[in-house]
């Protein structure tokens, strides 16, 4: 695509795709420059607010509106009182605070086989999450993402996505080689 750009200035599928050209790229002549481990696992773009809109849409925006206006109070878990459609800009704290009675509310409300997904990926976000891994922390890690790896069809089923030609689910295959080499995810809401 990026050579098609090139040569005809124009390509149906890079403008589909929202890709901008980068013929010149910095790390060109940096011969001993693997520029894919530059990037870092990003936790609130690629799993709060990438990955988990999809159970969003599985279960239907009202039904998860309604579900969420209906959960009892309890002190220590925040409340969206206006269900949780209506947050027009979301911060990582509001994301674990809805994640941590995401499963609850679900239960019920999707088949079976959605639930495996959904838990697969939450389990795969609290881990992600940890400030500090062991090899045991990481294994776990990598169990959830193959959970998830061998029941994704059913968004595909579901209609939800066409394919998992997505860079956010393509990133998970790289957090546990990237907290190895780098360290723990830095997570930018708790300084």
């Amino acid at each position: 695509m990026l050579r098609h750009k090139q040569r005809n200035g124009q390509s149906r599928k890079f403008d589909d795709k929202g890709l901008h050209a980068v013929y010149e790229p910095f790390w060109k002549d940096l011969p001993f420059t693997n520029i894919f481990t530059c990037f870092t696992p990003d936790i609130l773009h690629q799993l709060h607010k990438g990955v988990l809109q999809w159970c969003i849409t599985i279960v239907g925006e009202k039904e998860v509106d309604a579900c969420f206006q209906v959960m009892s109070q309890y002190p220590g878990l925040r409340h969206f009182a206006k269900g949780i459609s209506t947050v027009s800009q979301w911060t990582g704290t509001e994301h674990r605070e809805m994640e941590r009675v995401f499963m609850g509310l679900l239960s019920g409300a999707v088949e079976e086989r959605i639930l495996v997904v959904i838990h697969s990926l939450l389990n795969f976000i609290y881990y992600a999450q940890c400030q500090q891994h062991m090899d045991l922390s990481l294994k776990v890690m990598e169990d959830c993402f193959k959970t998830f790896h061998d029941h994704k069809h059913v968004l595909i089923d579901l209609q939800i996505c066409e394919d998992f030609n997505i860079p956010k689910i393509h990133s998970l295959r790289h957090y546990v080689s990237s907290i190895q080499a780098l360290g723990t995810v830095v997570l930018p809401w708790l300084g």
